[in-house]
């Protein structure tokens, strides 16, 4: 959701369309209405059209997630940056002292937390629920690393911070230098597509037990994309 946000206000600043803005906005409010109730003020990772906590994928409970949460409280003082309004704010600090409170011995999360009682989820190798942490599937995160100390320190940055200062937050410029390096990624990204578009690359689709298939990567995307976008902003400098 961060980053969905963030491409909408980006949308709205390149192409000064008042929808790209008013869409992140309406994700700010809808976290806002997501809220989970005292004792437990923090965010589901779902919900369903009671806007209750739901099931997703069978490892994935109704539950007060410990790892969206922290995520969604980035979400909201990003949208804080680009609107001034403190609104966007309120309600973090409840969260950030659950999250706190919550956390393991050893200063983790659990990423997901039993409605009402707070006692800690996971689920065994076989997706069975449990209080227990001794069988975790390896493919997800179930225990993750917390982020509450260096969020509320944002946050208490945030509220000292001046609508200038705010303001040139919102967009950093970054110089991208046009150097051979980048010019060869930029190369091999266009010499790398097949005659439909697209990049291929050897790999197994786990989930089915298929190996060694030509494969559309999500990962080879990103990085190609990302070398043709940098070469794009570079040769634009130069």
């Amino acid at each position: 959701l961060e980053d969905l946000v963030g491409v909408m206000f980006l949308a709205h600043h390149v192409y000064q369309d008042e929808r790209y803005q008013r869409a992140a906005l309406k994700a700010g409010d809808f976290i806002i209405l997501a809220q989970m109730p005292e004792p437990q003020p923090a965010w589901a990772q779902q919900y369903n059209s009671q806007m209750q906590p739901a099931w997703a994928r069978k490892f994935e409970p109704p539950a007060v997630t410990g790892g969206e949460s922290q995520g969604i409280i980035k979400t909201l003082m990003q949208i804080y940056i680009y609107t001034g309004d403190k609104k966007y704010l309120k309600p973090i600090p409840p969260a950030l002292a659950y999250l706190k409170k919550s956390e393991l011995p050893g200063g983790k999360l659990a990423r997901f937390y039993e409605l009402k009682t707070n006692r800690p989820l996971y689920f065994t190798k076989k997706y069975e629920l449990t209080y227990q942490d001794n069988d975790l599937p390896t493919h997800y995160g179930f225990i993750i690393n917390s982020s509450v100390d260096s969020l509320e320190s944002r946050y208490r940055k945030l509220l000292d911070d001046s609508p200038e200062k705010l303001a040139s937050m919102r967009f950093p410029t970054r110089r991208v230098r046009l150097t051979p390096s980048l010019t060869a990624k930029a190369k091999s990204a266009i010499d790398s597509l097949n005659s439909e578009g697209a990049w291929l690359r050897q790999g197994d689709l786990k989930a089915s037990g298929k190996e060694n298939l030509r494969t559309i990567d999500t990962r080879v995307f990103i990085q190609n994309l990302s070398a043709l976008s940098s070469f794009v902003a570079a040769k634009q400098k130069d």
